[in-house]
Order: structure tokens, then C-alpha cells, then sequence
């Protein structure tokens, strides 16, 4: 795909770049911009328009929307979902483009966990090599280019301004077999004990429980409470493990609120949730597009903690999503052995951060730490 300079419109003879930056046009592009998520190597409900669409009504005040949407002989070709950012800063008129999903102002991004430009593998370079175009061409500061694999090659142009690449994020995942049983076996034997003695614990125990599936928008929208509500009492309990409650922000509970009952009328979320004797006393969340489904948000009460009512929630989340045909299995950003004991691979994704005056920006970074925060 030949480069070449042209009018800001247009920016190779092959492709022409066209910029979103009102509501009316980024809801235009719902059919070009879901048919581009088929094409990644590993689609999900992250990168659809409507988990972008309905992010940006939670998350765009004070923000300017970006849109990059590629097009080759009148089809859309590849879009990158920036929005723009200004730092008043005094003296520096700083300006930050950064992809849809990125929450910034201090909060953990932890509700999108799959950024990435919408660039299918057969023509990422050159969508890449336009994208450089435009960005010499305009007024920026930094740029964020999301989802890049270590090796993944970058235009000449960009690698020369690369002011930080940022840690590597691990993606666990494993392909699954046609039968639970199947899976089971793949497994170690210290696993293979785990899945099949708590359930039969809680049998022994006198307390039968039950998993319940909500699927449909209605179903989806009244398990959501339980799941804000049992995720709270997992992240405010004292565990050998602590972890965040991801929810505790309006915006966020009205995000989810919004986006999940979008998805289920596509058949992309679930919500499980353990009962015992009608109690709900964990529940777990997951996302599916294709024959994937991801691992999300979950919950538990902590006083059930010692029945390991989390992993028999994620067993009831599997046997569900494999009944139904799902054959591969995403744990989403972070590592580590509750992953890693399904028997996962790995695959490593990191940010870039791109500076229109890299020489200045590293020599801010190498400054003491006291001057640094001065600049």
C-alpha cells in the first residue's frame, strides 16, 4: 500500500483518513466498525462499538472525541478509537490522544481490559504507516498506541518516537475440548482434585447449591446488583489476597448498567450465580463473542470462602460456555496461579507511548524525581 503526502483528507493515494468527532457520525459507524472486530485475531466484546459507544457517555466529559476511520475505494478499512485530551498544564499546551476505554483521572482502567486499534493482521503495517502520516501532519503531544505484542514491527517514524513502552500485561487463555470431563483431564492432578472435591463438599456438607445462568437483557440487568454487591463484600473482606472492588465508582456501576443489557440482546454476557437453599452467595461474569467467551467480574460472600464458592462458580461459568459450543477460554489481563492452574498459554501485550519531542521527554524522565515533578 503505497504512502504518499497529501491533503489532511486523504492521506496516501490508497487510503484516506477521515476524523469522528461528533455523536451523530461515531453512532454512523456501528456495522464498518463491528465488521473490523471479526477481522483481530482475537475479537471480543471490548472492541465493539457498542461497548465503546456506551463508555463514551460515562467517560467523555471533558474529553474531545478523535475517531481515525481508514478507507480504501470507499470502504472502511481500519479504525483507530482515540479521543483527545488537553493538560492545562501553565505554559505547556499539552495534548494527549489516547483510545477509547482509557479512564485516566487516577482510576484503575479495569472495566476495559482489551485496547487495541482496529487494524486486521493483513494490512496492520500499512494502516500503521497512514496512521504515522496523519500524526506528522498534526498537533499532538503524546499519543498512546495500544495492544502491541513485543515483537509487533512499528513504522520507522514512530520507533523514533517512543518515549516509553510500558510493561508487558499477560493475557492467560487456553483452547478448550468438546466435553467438561475432557477438560478436567487435561489437567493437573492437584486441579483435577480441586474441581471435582468442592462440589462434592458442599453435597456432603448438607448444602446442595444451585447455578443459575441470567442471559437474557431483563435477566442481565436484575443479576447486576447481586454482582456490584457480592463483588464489594469479596474486595472489603481481610484475605490472604486483597483485591479492588472495580465497581466502587457511579460511573462505572452506570456504565455496566448500561452496556451489559446492550450485549446480552447480542448473546455476549452471562452472569452466573451460586445458591444455596435460594441464598446467593457468589457469582461470576463473563463476556463471549464467537466461540470465545472471557473471564470477568466476579463476587463471593467471604464466610463462604472456605468452600471455594469462587471456583465453583468459574466451574458452573465453563460447563455453561462449553455446553454451548464455546471452545476458547480468555482470563484477561494479569497473570497468576488461579490462572495459570487451568493449564494456560500466554500471550504478552504492552502500550506505547509516543512524544512529538522525544529528546525532551527522556531527558525529563532521567531528571531526579523532585525536578521531574517540577516539569
Amino acid at each position: 500500500m503505497a504512502l504518499t503526502r497529501l491533503a489532511p483528507e486523504a492521506v496516501s493515494s490508497a487510503v484516506a483518513i477521515r476524523e469522528v468527532t461528533t455523536l451523530a457520525d461515531f453512532d454512523a459507524m456501528q456495522t464498518d466498525w463491528n465488521q473490523l472486530v471479526d477481522q483481530l485475531e482475537v475479537p471480543s466484546p471490548f472492541q465493539t462499538w457498542e461497548w465503546n459507544r456506551a463508555w463514551w457517555n460515562h467517560f467523555g466529559e471533558g474529553r474531545a472525541l478523535l475517531i481515525l476511520e481508514f478507507r480504501q475505494a470507499g470502504r472502511v478499512v481500519g479504525i483507530a478509537p482515540f479521543f483527545r485530551r488537553r493538560l492545562l498544564t501553565p505554559g505547556l499546551g499539552l495534548s494527549m490522544l489516547l483510545p477509547l476505554g482509557w479512564e485516566g483521572n487516577g482510576l484503575a482502567n479495569g472495566l476495559t481490559e482489551q485496547w487495541e486499534l482496529l487494524f486486521p493482521t493483513d494490512c496492520r503495517m500499512a494502516l500503521l504507516e497512514s496512521l504515522a502520516v496523519w500524526l506528522q501532519a498534526r498537533p499532538w503531544s503524546t499519543v498512546l498506541i495500544p495492544g502491541f505484542a513485543e515483537r509487533d514491527p512499528l513504522p520507522e517514524w514512530m520507533t523514533r518516537r517512543i518515549a516509553y513502552r510500558g510493561k508487558g500485561v499477560v493475557f492467560d487463555y487456553r483452547r478448550v475440548p468438546t466435553s467438561w470431563e475432557a477438560l478436567v483431564a487435561s489437567l493437573n492432578k492437584s486441579m483435577r482434585d480441586n474441581v471435582r472435591y468442592y462440589p462434592r463438599l458442599m453435597v456432603r456438607r448438607g448444602q446442595p447449591y444451585s447455578f443459575e445462568v441470567a442471559s437474557t437483557p431483563a435477566e442481565i440487568s436484575a443479576a447486576l446488583p447481586l454482582l456490584f454487591n457480592l463483588h464489594r463484600e469479596r474486595a472489603e473482606a481481610s484475605m490472604r489476597i486483597a483485591h479492588d472492588d472495580y465497581f466502587d465508582h457511579p460511573n462505572r456501576r452506570a456504565f455496566i448498567r448500561e452496556v451489559a443489557p446492550r450485549l446480552a440482546q447480542l448473546g455476549q454476557v452471562r452472569i452466573g450465580t451460586i445458591r444455596v437453599a435460594k441464598e446467593p452467595i457468589a457469582v461470576q461474569m463473563w463476556l463471549e463473542k464467537d466461540d470465545t467467551m472471557f473471564l470477568y467480574y466476579s463476587g463471593f460472600l467471604p464466610s463462604w470462602r472456605a468452600h471455594s464458592v469462587a471456583l465453583l462458580a468459574t466451574i458452573g461459568a465453563f460447563q455453561d460456555a462449553m455446553r454451548r459450543g464455546i471452545r476458547q477460554i480468555e482470563f484477561l489481563a494479569g497473570g497468576g496461579h488461579p490462572k495459570e492452574r487451568w493449564d494456560t498459554e500466554q500471550r504478552v501485550h504492552s502500550n506505547i507511548w509516543l512524544v512529538r519531542r522525544p529528546r525532551m521527554t527522556r531527558f525529563l524522565f532521567n531528571l531526579p524525581i523532585h525536578y521531574r515533578q517540577l516539569a
